[in-house]
């Protein structure tokens, strides 16, 4: 049991460190935009590549921090039914979709793995501003999906435990 909580915690630590990288990826693409916009308009001199290195923030953003939004249980549900039944069959409900989810996920996980994959070993470029690598950009969608994958599983697994590990919560 020392392992799976030495695991917890250094999971843990990664959802935290990816969703500090995507607040600190948010702060610059504000602070970035703010001085191209005044740059563009009183001095007439845009930066080339804020527009693109905004567009790949606005990618990685959400897969950086869903995890770490789903372990806080901070994503948006639908609860008018889920708050006229008993908090057992809640548990019960939202087991069954975060073990749904977590499959939906490791089945992105594969396929976006295999385009990226694909992308590096043919070295496709990204056809913008600045010529990187394609699959510097859309790593962030494996990667993502499949930490996504894991805490839905965690979190199915907390909820088991919570219902005495039988489906009877306990006393």
């Amino acid at each position: 049991m020392a392992l799976f909580s030495t695991l917890d915690r250094i999971f843990d630590g990664l959802l935290k460190a990816f969703a500090w990288l995507a607040g600190f990826m948010m702060m610059f693409a504000l602070v970035s935009v703010s001085v191209d916009v005044v740059l563009r308009y009183f001095f007439n001199k845009p930066i080339g590549w804020v527009l693109q290195i905004s567009e790949y923030i606005l990618l990685y953003i959400p897969f950086l921090a869903a995890g770490y939004v789903l372990r806080q249980e901070g994503h948006i549900r639908i609860d008018i039914i889920l708050n006229r039944i008993s908090r057992r069959l809640q548990n019960r409900i939202n087991m069954v979709t975060s073990l749904v989810g977590a499959l939906v996920m490791l089945i992105l996980t594969y396929y976006s793995t295999y385009v990226t994959y694909d992308f590096y070993q043919r070295g496709v470029p990204t056809l913008k501003y600045l010529k990187i690598p394609e699959f510097l950009v859309i790593m962030v969608i494996p990667a993502g999906c499949f930490v996504f994958a894991v805490e839905f599983v965690r979190r199915a697994f907390r909820l088991y435990r919570e219902l005495g590990g039988n489906g009877r919560k306990q006393d």
